[in-house]
């Protein structure tokens, strides 16, 4: 079982715990992966509305056959064929729900039936798509997301530009001819189509960045110290850096100074673009920063010497109180909450780690 709900959850266990056949562990966890995802706990929950109505016509159900067919969809789905998957599950969830009768209060059964409901809610967040960017009522060559919005973006040439929260774009009004420009403030993760004749540049904070062929993520909030570049493939140039290529992490700080880091593993940077927000060592203040993006949580300090105290753990399809709760508990700090003000500060029975 992992060890938090942002791991993911197994549908037998789901079964088990509708049949009481749980751990008390096991229970705690069920009960806390479906509050952190709340559309899976609703169609769950209409799920088994439907199998308590009385008055459905009783029919043999299929469950084993059903069950065997959406597993093989959901090796289908991890394999790409993520179309066929989705209207597959969705025929399966229709069937789940109106063979519905009196046979489902046999524990057995019920637990073959809820791993179904589960493996289709399961689906439901796998098959989430992020929006389309819309552009501001202001500036129509610019694209915006607020706190807690992620969003995609296709460029005229085809270029997928991926924003977190909390981050504008806009887009050169001659881009394309002969150049392609875009002016970057918050963080994007960018999918290049690559034109030699048409150079495509990401403009951040005092640096630039130039694709030669490239998936890369540039970020530059107001806030941050330095311009942060993170290479997944190809190659890009950046101003006052040079060349990185994939596997490494360029920065260009307030005051032009310059840093790489070659050949890295560099998916835990670019996780955010899935939704999962992964820290190792990063100060306090640096996440609180995030979490105000991310979750609209205004945490305040009691104590500013705590500000640069490291961080290393994951946050992820977690409400805005877990997401701090977790953060306390990980760095031995207590949440202290006045009306709207959350307020994190050092707990007298431990000792935090030294910065």
């Amino acid at each position: 079982m992992p060890d938090r709900p942002e791991d993911g959850i197994d549908p037998e266990l789901i079964g088990r715990y509708l049949a009481s056949d749980a751990s008390e562990d096991e229970s705690i966890y069920v009960r806390r992966w479906l509050m952190a995802h709340p559309e899976a706990a609703d169609r769950l929950k209409a799920f088994l509305a439907h199998l308590d109505d009385e008055d459905a016509r009783p029919q043999a159900p299929q469950v084993d056959a059903e069950w065997n067919a959406l597993q093989a969809r959901i090796y289908a789905h991890e394999s790409g064929a993520e179309h066929s998957a989705d209207v597959h599950v969705a025929r399966v969830a229709h069937t789940a729900t109106v063979r519905t009768s009196p046979w489902w209060r046999q524990a057995r059964t019920l637990i073959a039936a809820s791993v179904v409901a589960a493996a289709v809610l399961a689906y439901g967040t796998l098959a989430h798509r992020l929006p389309q960017a819309q552009p501001s009522v202001a500036d129509k060559n610019t694209y915006e997301t607020g706190t807690g919005e992620r969003a995609d973006l296709r460029l005229p040439d085809g270029t997928h530009v991926r924003l977190a929260p909390g981050s504008h774009v806009r887009v050169a009004a001659d881009f394309g001819a002969p150049r392609r420009d875009v002016y970057l403030d918050g963080e994007g993760y960018f999918e290049v189509v690559h034109d030699e004749a048409r150079p495509f540049t990401v403009y951040a904070g005092n640096t630039s960045v130039r694709d030669i062929g490239t998936a890369f993520s540039v970020r530059s909030y107001a806030a941050d110290s330095a311009v942060q570049v993170v290479v997944r493939e190809g190659i890009v140039v950046v101003a006052g850096v040079g060349r990185l290529r994939a596997g490494d992490i360029g920065r260009v700080s307030i005051t032009g100074e310059t840093s790489v880091q070659r050949a890295v593993d560099v998916e835990p940077h670019l996780s955010w673009t899935s939704g999962r927000l992964v820290y190792s060592d990063a100060p306090l203040a640096d996440v609180l920063a995030d979490l105000r993006r991310w979750y609209g949580a205004e945490v305040e300090l009691a104590d500013t010497t705590i500000m640069h105290l490291p961080f290393t753990g994951t946050l992820a399809d977690v409400a805005p109180n877990e997401a701090v709760a977790q953060l306390a508990a990980t760095m031995g700090l207590t949440v202290q909450v006045d009306g709207k003000r959350i307020i994190l500060r050092p707990d007298p029975r431990k000792s935090p780690p030294s910065p």
